[in-house]
């Protein structure tokens, strides 16, 4: 069985929604102290096996160290990727030489050998870069980890990407990340049907698939699609206070 955590840490600026927090703009220079540890202290009670970090800071002044290499240490994984969300070509490459900005990435850390990285790049949006890895658990399994544009049609736009990205791989397929599905999961559908990804939030009947904001959640952002060869044996959204996303949490075998 094979453990997977999917969690938007908000580059560790503790804000759970609230809209009066984010008129606290001070923490996104100057995080709470110490919540790095506190995320970690909870992501020890589940073992994860995998962790994917969306909004993840890996050296600014904000957070004086890579976050992603503080968690692999902390936690016990062997190996981790880590990209900037922004691409090296077009205008969006002076975000490159901008403080703080040329350090906000995703990753995705693993006890598993990883092979095959790549970087897809979107053609419109900000938040361009999606990350494709290979997991060997023992087997293999494709993770793609994706933080969508927040408009809507640049979302669809992306949408349709993803879609040609999913059905070029060869292997199962883990298709994760904050979507910001504003509008539902509608706005998925069309990604579901294309590509044959199964959403298993249905799992457990008593777990609310909402996962923003934290304190009192209304959407769902953040999904966790996998391919039918993969069996997803449990899918919950973990209670965590330390961003304004709630992590995902699976477990999940192979047929």
């Amino acid at each position: 069985m094979v453990r997977l955590i999917c969690y938007n840490i908000e580059y560790c600026e503790g804000m759970e929604g609230l809209w009066y927090q984010y008129l606290q703009f001070w923490k996104m220079f100057f995080p709470p102290p110490n919540l790095d540890q506190r995320i970690v202290t909870e992501l020890k009670k589940y073992k994860p096996d995998i962790l994917s970090l969306v909004e993840v800071d890996t050296g600014s002044f904000r957070s004086k160290k890579d976050e992603v290499v503080f968690f692999e240490h902390k936690l016990g994984f062997r190996n981790f990727i880590e990209k900037v969300k922004y691409p090296l070509h077009g205008w969006l490459r002076l975000f490159h030489y901008v403080p703080i900005l040329n350090k906000q990435a995703n990753a995705i850390l693993s006890r598993y050998k990883i092979s095959h990285v790549r970087y897809h790049v979107f053609h419109e949006g900000t938040k361009r870069v999606v990350i494709e890895a290979t997991i060997h658990c023992p087997k293999k399994v494709t993770l793609l980890l994706a933080h969508l544009a927040l408009g809507g049609e640049t979302r669809k736009k992306q949408i349709k990407e993803l879609i040609t990205i999913v059905n070029n791989i060869k292997n199962p397929v883990i298709l994760m990340g904050d979507f910001n599905t504003f509008h539902g999961k509608e706005e998925i559908q069309s990604l579901l049907r294309k590509t044959h990804l199964d959403d298993t939030s249905s799992l457990d009947k008593h777990c609310r698939v909402l996962t923003e904001p934290t304190w009192h959640p209304t959407r769902r952002l953040d999904y966790i699609l996998t391919s039918p060869q993969i069996k997803v044996e449990k899918y919950q959204v973990l209670k965590f206070p330390f961003s304004d996303h709630l992590p995902l949490y699976v477990e999940f075998s192979f047929r």
